[in-house]
Parts: C-alpha cells; structure tokens; sequence
C-alpha cells in the first residue's frame, strides 16, 4: 500500500530526531515561509509541507557521505559539486524520497532537488521551497536584502527567483567563487525569458537566441 503524504511526513519527521537541532529549526523555519506562500498562491500545503521536510534531510552530511552517496544513488556529478559536495544534498534527498519513503509527487520531489541552485523551468512548489529556504527569518536577519526578496515573492515569484539569482551572481564574482553549471543554466533562461515577457508587454519581437 502506498503511503498517504502526511504518513510520508511523519516518516521524514521520525529521520530528522537524527538530526542536528538547529538544522531541525531551519527546516521549520523555511516551512513558516512555504506555507505562508502556499495560501498565497492556493497551492496543497500537504505537498509544500512534504517538500519543505524532505529538502534538508541530507543537509548535515559530510562531503564525503555526499560525495558516497550520490555515487551510490548513480547522480551526475560535476566538479563543482566535487569542490562543494554540500550542493548535492538535494539531488540526495530526492532520490531517497522516491525510493524509501515512496514519495511519487514528481513536483514536490523536484523542489527538494532544485532548492540550492535552481533549474530552468520549475513548478510552482520548487520556487516556493527554493525562496523560502533562502529567506527563513535567521537567513533575512543575516542578509538583509533577503527581506526585499521576500516582499517581492508575495508579488511575482518569477521575479523573486530572478532577483535571488542575481544577488548570487554578485556574490559569487565579489567572493571569487565559481557558478555551479546547473544554476548559471537556470539563471540565463530566468533571464531570457523576463526580457522575452517584458517585450511581449511593449508590443516588441522577443530577442532571438543566437
């Protein structure tokens, strides 16, 4: 029999009491800020919920448990992954949803592999879920322009994913840091596809890709 999505909950839940506390909190933290835009956007609040667990569940591994896990998981792995195995956490926790805990919500699962670096085109559920993991009150109160992002995502989540997305690029030239392949994919097509709607607005032909 497959399990119901709040029996899934309750399993994921259980796992977390092996958990560090104050990666249990953030979790919390970020479901506070899913829910909130579930109401907002009308979406299930038991998939947001399940999503919202399922996200960290390998958070607080070591790089080499992530590194053993998503080879045994058989995930491509990059190398900028190999640089910062912590980045595979998400594609970890997805395939391990799916495969022992019997989660078979392909949106939900999405959310928890996309939520660090993003993809070029998600559901609804993976761009609440990638926000409000970004911005849970800890986070806003450390990076304050975390607070216009979450202002902005009660407005336009798209635009909220956008402006996240180049608050990361700034990090990362100001920091020296490399952009994973995956999110500077994402990114470009957030950003082809803003200029493409903004020109639909002006009654212009969308730019054509060279």
């Amino acid at each position: 029999m497959v399990a119901s999505v709040r029996e899934q909950i309750a399993a994921i839940q259980a796992e977390f009491k092996s958990r560090p506390e104050g990666l249990v909190r953030h979790v919390q933290r970020v479901l506070v800020e899913a829910l909130d835009l579930a109401d907002r956007y009308d979406l299930d609040c038991d998939r947001v919920t399940l999503a919202a667990w399922g996200h960290d569940l390998f958070r607080s591994f070591a790089p080499d448990q992530q590194i053993r896990l998503a080879t045994e998981a058989g995930l491509s792995i990059e190398a900028a992954d190999r640089a910062d195995p912590v980045l595979l956490h998400g594609p970890i926790a997805a395939v391990t949803l799916r495969q022992r805990f019997g989660v078979i919500d392909d949106e939900a699962l999405s959310a928890v592999r996309d939520h660090t670096l993003g993809a070029a085109h998600m559901p609804m559920i993976a761009k609440v879920i990638l926000l409000a993991d970004k911005f849970e009150k800890r986070k806003r109160d450390r990076t304050p322009v975390m607070k216009e992002i979450r202002r902005l995502a009660w407005r336009d989540l798209d635009m909220a994913l956008l402006c996240w997305a180049d608050w990361k690029w700034i990090e990362e030239r100001e920091h020296g840091w490399q952009s994973h392949p995956a999110h500077w994919q994402a990114r470009t097509t957030w950003v082809a596809e803003h200029h493409a709607e903004l020109a639909m607005q002006l009654g212009e032909d969308p730019p054509t890709g060279s």
